[in-house]
């Protein structure tokens, strides 16, 4: 009984809490040709005085996913995605230590910092992220990138997952932000 009591009670709030931060914007992408392929670099802005990114200083981490897909332009059908890739950045503010600490997952790279405005910076970037798509390059064809940052809850525990679930108290994803490359 009691059990179901406090389920319907995380139900409820849950759906009384329904505001929800806005999402992560992508703020600007840089794409330079490799004789490889192409490198991308992409920067972002998160609002982090709403919720649930203030929530930062709690010790609560925030994950983020950039989502970076080439496509070849293809009048007659759907567009063919010629490559994906996926960047994740965490951001976890220890507050025993009162250190930030930014996580690399392409990379496994460690920052540690206790400037809000330096962990920010790491966070919010992406470094150099390589589009090599090999083979199924064509020289005459045309491409294109998209780009998307999604506020994701990898990090948090399985409970408070849960909750975040259901009050809808997650950052979102961004629209899609399109960029030509040029051969």
């Amino acid at each position: 009984m009691r059990a179901s009591a406090v389920a319907l009670a995380v139900l409820l709030g849950g759906a009384a809490v329904g505001a929800s931060a806005g999402p992560p914007l992508v703020h600007d992408v840089e794409v330079d040709r490799r004789s490889s392929g192409w490198v991308a670099r992409v920067t972002w802005e998160t609002p982090w005085k709403q919720p649930p990114f203030k929530e930062l200083r709690s010790g609560v981490p925030i994950d983020f996913t950039v989502t970076l897909r080439v496509y070849r332009h293809r009048p007659w059908w759907y567009d063919a995605v010629v490559r994906r890739v996926r960047v994740q950045r965490e951001l976890y503010y220890n507050r025993l230590t009162r250190q930030y600490r930014i996580i690399d997952r392409r990379t496994d790279r460690r920052y540690f910092t206790r400037d809000w405005g330096q962990a920010r910076r790491l966070a919010q970037r992406s470094g150099p992220v390589p589009l090599r798509a090999g083979k199924r390059m064509e020289r005459d064809a045309s491409y294109y990138l998209a780009v998307r940052v999604e506020a994701v809850r990898n990090s948090l525990s399985l409970p408070a997952r849960f909750v975040a679930t259901l009050a809808r108290l997650w950052g979102g994803r961004s629209d899609w932000q399109y960029r030509p490359l040029k051969p």
